[in-house]
């Protein structure tokens, strides 16, 4: 039996009051999902016909209920919420026959930090890697002006990785955002996180788990599979198996971290990059986060796309973080893509009843933070 969904969009104020649901309104609803990143929603509407039911309907004023930078925009499935963004950007299309639509793109909440930086004069000596993460949050929310409204979990209430470390940061740098992420991604003590709809920030050892009740299956000889449509890739366009990083400083106070992968080197040939660290002003701290890309980039590109169409889902949602089987037989090429694949990131689609009406995995990050 296939995952049954429905969807919902329903507006809400900044400061955490609901203001209405939207779903009968909404047309060619789109969200992204992505592990250690902010979501994306997309949807477009009638112009006419939102602002009718904002001021008849609800009785709300339209200016001040649906202002980019301040609403919150929540989606529901199946009667639970799934994650909060912020109304980011809604460009007015004015059609030739009269039609007018807004199209909305809204941001999940990680985005609040993408624009900010961390406090230069803060440093950590020996501190948990979590207590880290939280803190960059903390000090971002108690500016004047910087309170979000996410709220940190109790001491004890959220996983801690058991790994110490030393952090400092320069003067506008890299953002908060970022800083947040490449604390999930290093040589040990990895952990990931996620903001739930009511702007709670928890951390996890790993999202996701092993799924033994549902194999991606394609046999080339018999043309048949358990897919809509797929795309293996395969190349050598991000493989790199010398990386130099490089922190922070100039000339000959600069920090420089080289990490090599020898068997990479000898069967591929020497292929370097550089990669900036520039806030990292401790050896240490740009020694993990180089072997950290290096370990991302030392090998081959083998990594499938799969499309699932609705009918196509397994009964339990598939979430980030799960691990799927992936079979593919019938032509060497596609043979050896057979094998367990981590779900980094999901597409999906929903038809004009609310319903999934096609997902897209992906098995490999990507965009500034690769973790």
């Amino acid at each position: 039996m296939a995952y049954k969904t429905k969807y919902a969009v329903e507006l809400w104020s900044a400061d955490g009051v609901r203001i209405c649901e939207i779903t009968h309104l909404v047309r060619n609803l789109y969200y992204t999902e992505e592990r250690n990143e902010a979501e994306v929603l997309q949807f477009g509407m009638d112009l006419d016909a939102f602002e009718n039911y904002l001021k008849n309907n609800v009785k709300a004023d339209v200016l001040s209920n649906f202002r980019e930078g301040q609403t919150e925009i929540k989606l529901k499935e199946n009667g639970e919420y799934l994650f909060g963004t912020q109304l980011y950007y809604a460009p007015i299309d004015l059609n030739q026959d009269g039609s007018a639509t807004i199209n909305v793109t809204a941001q999940g909440y990680l985005n609040f930090f993408k624009d900010r930086y961390p406090d230069p004069t803060v440093s950590y000596v020996d501190s948990e890697s979590v207590g880290i993460f939280y803190d960059l949050v903390r000090n971002a929310q108690e500016v004047p002006n910087g309170d979000y409204g996410i709220i940190l979990p109790d001491v004890g209430d959220y996983y801690e990785t058991g790994v110490l470390r030393d952090r400092t940061y320069e003067l506008y740098t890299s953002s908060v955002k970022l800083n947040m992420q490449r604390l999930t991604n290093l040589e040990n003590g990895n952990f990931d996180f996620k903001f739930w709809a009511d702007k709670t920030l928890m951390t996890y050892p790993q999202i996701g788990s092993p799924r033994t009740d549902f194999l991606i299956d394609f046999n080339r000889t018999t043309k048949r599979s358990t897919f809509d449509r797929a795309t293996l890739n395969r190349g050598a366009n991000n493989l790199f198996n010398q990386v130099i990083g490089v922190g922070s400083g100039f000339g000959a106070d600069q920090l420089i971290s080289i990490k090599n992968d020898t068997a990479s080197q000898v069967e591929f040939g020497l292929r370097q990059t550089a990669v900036q660290f520039n806030e990292v002003k401790v050896q240490a701290t740009l020694d993990e986060n180089t072997q950290a890309r290096l370990d991302k980039v030392k090998t081959l590109l083998r990594m499938p796309q799969i499309t699932l169409s609705g009918a196509d889902l397994p009964a339990t949602r598939i979430e980030i973080g799960d691990i799927l089987p992936c079979r593919f037989t019938g032509r060497k090429l596609i043979e050896d893509m057979t094998g367990l694949y981590r779900v980094e990131r999901k597409e999906v689609k929903v038809d004009e009843n609310h319903f999934i009406k096609e997902m897209t995995l992906f098995f490999e990050k990507t965009g500034e933070y690769v973790g």
